[in-house]
């Protein structure tokens, strides 16, 4: 009988989804218990092709659909899945071989309103740019509470839920169409709705994802506007608004640190001498402002957007 349903999103995943897929394969949750659906959010790499020749103990499921967003292509996983539990998971997640049967022994009860948070470590091997080793020059040092975890702690690439408490809480938001939140924001709606989520530790797996800061960059300008949005929705609170750090006191100072240009320009200039000579407390300096520089683009551009849409509506109305 399957209890639980491998849910992977894919969006051009051909150079990680074989090895993910094998990593599910050597699972040592028993046969027949877990399955894996695949779906190909709008790729043109071949990744439907490369899931669908995978062939081995465990079934894959494929499904197709243009690109609508990772929270489009999660929700849609749900509605072809066959388990009682949902294990979502991104296709640059190699999973270790007791990762299905750790998220699994949480969930005793099927109905239970309840999330399992597992954890993720870095590939070694994706440490080769500037931009990762500065990344990954302290341990991750969040503490987190094993029976009560923050939903600001939750990531998608490795999180479970049953498919009750999904479905009662409506699944993901399709309105975060970019990078960012959507996981945090559906934590935050089971949180709210009295569910528990718990973290479990052993349910690991190795993150094999290489960034350059360009990258990173062009992702934190779209977590900026998701920010915004989760704000929005959930009636601009003001715990909300400090927790992202878009609370409108906070926005001047915002706008004079990261937005008027000076500091940022200093960190570009110091930037490729660090760079060249390997100094990576420095480089972690530069790389940081360069990144809250890229949040609050996003920020004060889908804020002006908020106010332009709501003076428009005002001048029609």
């Amino acid at each position: 009988m399957i209890r639980l349903s491998v849910i992977m999103p894919c969006l051009n995943a051909g150079g990680t989804l074989r090895r993910a897929i094998e990593a599910l394969w050597a699972q040592d949750a028993p046969p027949g218990s877990f399955e894996i659906v695949v779906v190909d959010d709008g790729s043109t790499d071949g990744t439907s092709e490369i899931a669908g020749g995978c062939r081995g103990p465990v079934p894959i499921r494929v499904v197709r659909q243009p690109n609508r967003g990772i929270a489009s292509a999660r929700n849609r996983g749900a509605t072809e899945a066959s388990g009682e539990v949902f294990l979502f998971m991104d296709p640059d997640v190699f999973a270790h071989t007791g990762m299905v049967i750790a998220h699994l022994r949480n969930y005793d009860d099927a109905a239970a309103m309840r999330t399992v948070q597992g954890r993720t470590i870095p590939d070694p091997d994706t440490i080769t740019t500037p931009f990762m080793h500065t990344s990954n020059l302290v341990p991750d040092l969040t503490v987190r509470r094993r029976e009560n975890l923050s939903p600001y702690h939750v990531v998608g690439r490795n999180f479970s839920i049953t498919r009750t408490a999904f479905e009662r809480i409506g699944g993901f938001d399709e309105g975060f169409t970019g990078y960012g939140l959507e996981d945090v924001e559906l934590a935050f709606r089971f949180h709210e709705a009295g569910g528990r989520i718990l973290y479990e530790p052993e349910a690991l797996g190795l993150h094999h994802h290489p960034m350059s800061i360009e990258a990173a960059v062009a992702r934190q300008v779209q977590c900026g506007r998701a920010a915004v949005l989760f704000w929005r929705k959930h009636g601009r609170k003001s715990a909300l608004g400090l927790q992202f750090e878009i609370h409108p006191v906070l926005l001047p100072l915002k706008w004079l640190v990261f937005r008027t240009g000076l500091l940022v320009r200093l960190m570009q200039a110091l930037r490729p001498w660090a760079e060249r000579h390997r100094r990576y407390l420095i480089l972690n300096e530069c790389y940081n402002n360069l990144l809250w520089h890229a949040y609050y683009q996003g920020v004060f551009s889908a804020l002006r957007e908020g106010r332009t849409a709501a003076h428009d509506g005002g001048r029609r109305s």
